[in-house]
C-alpha cells in the first residue's frame, strides 16, 4: 500500500502532545544542534527521511495558501489555529474514511465504509501560564466511530481487517495529565489511558491500517477488555529517560471485566474498577540508536516489554472438563507475556530511506487465545522524484491460536482418522452445500457431524432429566 504523507493517518495513537520531549531533546544541552527527525511523540521513531521537514504552511510562508500546498485541510484558520498553539492549546480534528471489500470467501461476501472522526485536544499550561506552571500537559480525544466492519460481517477474522473498526457510537478514549520533572527527564501520567499509544509502538508499523499493526493482536486476544483502541482504562504511567540512548516505562491500570463497550459503556464514560478484574502492568525498556544530539549513521530503535494482567485465569482444559461437567476449573493464577519491537533503518541517502520493523511476543498457551506473535514489514520512502515524504510499504503477520482451545471451548486431543463411506447422491448434496458456503467438504462434514452430536447431547440431558411434578393447587 502507499500512503502520501509524511506522518501518516493511520497511526492515530500516536498523536503529537505539547511540552513532551524526546529523549534527545530532553539530554540536550544548549548549544548543540538539535537532532533531524519526523514523526516523533514522546519517544523517538526513527526517521523516515533524512531531510529536514519543512514546516506547516501558514507558519512561515504565508503564501502557499492553496488547498493542496497546506498542511492541514482546514488550513490555519486564519491565523487562529497558530495563535492557539502559540498559547499552549491544540485542538487536532482528524477523520478517516476507508472502504473494503471481500470478493471471494470467508463468511460472506460485500463491500462496507467505516469512518473514525477523532477529536483531540491538547493543553500545555506550561504555555498558557507563562511559565507559572512548569512541564504539565493535559490531553483529551473522543471518538465518533461509525459503519460497518468488514471482519465481524465478512470476513471472521479476529485481527480486524481496519485500525480503525470498532463500536459504533461516540465515546472518550484518553483523558489524563501529565508532568515532567527533573529537566524532563521523568514524566508521570494519570488519568485514563491507553496502552497502546505508548507502549509496544512500531513507528513503521504504524504505516499499515490492519488492526493488528495498531492495536497488537498479541495483547488485544489475550487481555479481557485490554485498554487499546478503542478503550483506555484509569491508570498511572511512569517514564523515565535516563540519557538521549535509553528508556524504561512501566503502568499500572485497572481493570472491569464486567464493563461492556457495547452495552453498558458505550461512550466510555465508566471508569468503575472490580478487585476480581485485577490489574494490567505493562514494562518496557528500550534502547535508541544514532538519535543523540551530533548522531550519525542509520537510526534504529530497539524494545523488549511485557505484560501481567493480575486477575485469576482458568486454564483451557478445566474450562472445557467444567462445561462437559467432567470436572472443575483449576486456577493457573495471573497471565502474562512478553513482547520485543524492533524499528531500523537499512538504508539512507538524501530524501530516500529503506526501514524494516519486526515485533513479536509469546505468552502461556493453557491460558491464552493466542500464544505467540510476529508481525514485520519494510517502508520504502522519498523513491518517487519530487515527492520525498510519499512512503510505500510491505508487512506480513502470523500467530498461533492455543492448541488448548477451539472455538467450543473444549480440549484439542489427539487427532484420529476414520474411514466413512458416502452414497453419489449424499456426496453431490454434500459438494453443493460445500459450493454455497465456499468452504472445504471436510469442513462441511465436520459441521454436520457437531450439530448432530450437539443435538443427541441435548436429547439425552432432556431424557434423563429428573421429571418436576406439578405444582399443587
Amino acid at each position: 500500500m502507499i500512503v502520501t504523507s509524511a506522518q501518516t493517518i493511520a497511526a492515530r495513537a500516536q498523536t503529537e502532545q505539547p511540552g513532551a520531549p524526546t529523549p534527545a531533546e530532553a539530554s540536550a544541552t544548549p548549544g548543540k544542534p538539535e537532532p533531524t527527525t519526523i514523526n516523533t511523540v514522546e519517544l523517538p521513531t526513527i526517521t523516515t527521511t533524512t531531510a529536514t521537514p519543512a514546516a506547516p504552511a501558514g507558519l512561515t510562508d504565508p503564501g502557499e495558501t492553496g488547498f493542496l500546498d497546506q498542511a492541514l485541510m482546514t488550513g490555519t484558520w486564519g491565523g487562529f489555529r497558530d495563535s492557539l498553539a502559540d498559547d499552549g492549546v491544540k485542538f487536532s480534528p482528524t477523520y478517516i474514511g476507508e472502504v473494503f471489500g471481500n470478493p471471494s470467501g470467508g463468511a460472506a461476501q460485500g463491500l462496507i465504509y467505516d469512518g473514525l472522526l477523532d477529536l483531540a485536544l491538547d493543553l500545555d499550561l506550561e504555555r498558557m501560564t507563562d511559565g507559572g506552571v512548569d512541564g504539565l500537559t493535559i490531553h483529551a480525544n473522543a471518538f465518533y466511530i461509525h459503519g460497518a466492519s468488514l471482519s465481524d460481517g465478512f470476513v471472521g477474522d479476529f485481527s480486524n481487517t481496519s485500525n480503525i473498526a470498532g463500536y459504533n457510537t461516540l465515546r472518550l478514549q484518553e483523558l489524563w495529565l501529565q508532568k515532567w520533572f527533573w529537566e524532563k527527564r521523568l514524566s508521570i501520567k494519570v488519568g485514563n489511558i491507553a496502552v497502546d499509544s505508548e507502549f509496544f509502538q512500531s513507528s513503521s508499523a504504524g504505516l499499515f491500517i490492519n488492526g493488528t499493526f495498531g492495536a497488537f493482536t498479541f495483547i488485544a486476544a489475550n487481555v479481557p477488555n485490554a485498554p487499546v483502541y478503542p478503550l483506555a482504562s484509569p491508570g498511572v504511567r511512569i517514564q523515565f529517560l535516563p540519557t538521549s540512548n535509553y528508556y524504561a516505562m512501566a503502568g499500572v491500570f485497572g481493570m472491569d471485566n464486567s464493563s461492556d463497550p457495547s452495552t453498558n459503556n458505550q461512550n466510555g464514560t465508566r471508569f468503575a474498577l472490580t478487585a476480581s478484574s485485577g490489574m494490567l502492568v505493562m514494562s518496557e525498556a528500550g534502547y535508541l540508536l544514532n538519535q543523540s544530539p551530533n548522531d550519525r549513521g542509520l537510526q534504529g530503535t530497539y524494545r523488549l516489554g511485557s505484560f501481567v494482567h493480575t486477575a485469576n485465569y482458568d486454564n483451557w482444559g478445566s474450562q472445557a472438563a467444567s462445561a462437559r461437567g467432567t470436572g472443575s476449573l483449576q486456577s493457573a493464577g495471573a497471565n502474562y507475556g512478553v513482547y520485543g519491537v524492533v524499528d531500523q533503518q537499512i538504508y539512507a541517502r538524501a530524501d530516500e530511506a529503506i526501514s524494516l520493523f519486526v515485533r513479536s511476543g509469546g505468552a502461556p498457551s493453557n491460558v491464552n487465545f493466542v500464544d505467540w506473535y510476529v508481525d514485520g514489514g519494510f517502508n520504502f520512502t522519498g523513491f518517487i522524484p519530487g515527492r520525498e515524504n510519499d512512503i510505500a510499504g510491505l508487512a506480513d503477520k502470523g500467530e498461533d491460536v492455543s492448541r488448548f482451545f477451539t472455538n467450543r471451548g473444549s480440549m484439542m486431543g489427539p487427532i484420529r482418522r476414520v474411514n466413512v463411506d458416502f452414497t453419489s447422491p449424499m456426496l453431490a448434496e454434500l459438494d453443493q452445500v460445500a459450493e454455497e458456503l465456499n468452504i472445504s467438504l471436510q469442513a462441511v462434514i465436520k459441521s454436520l457431524l457437531r450439530s448432530a452430536l450437539d443435538q443427541h447431547y441435548l436429547a439425552t440431558q432432556s431424557a434423563t432429566a429428573p421429571k418436576r411434578k406439578p405444582a399443587s393447587r
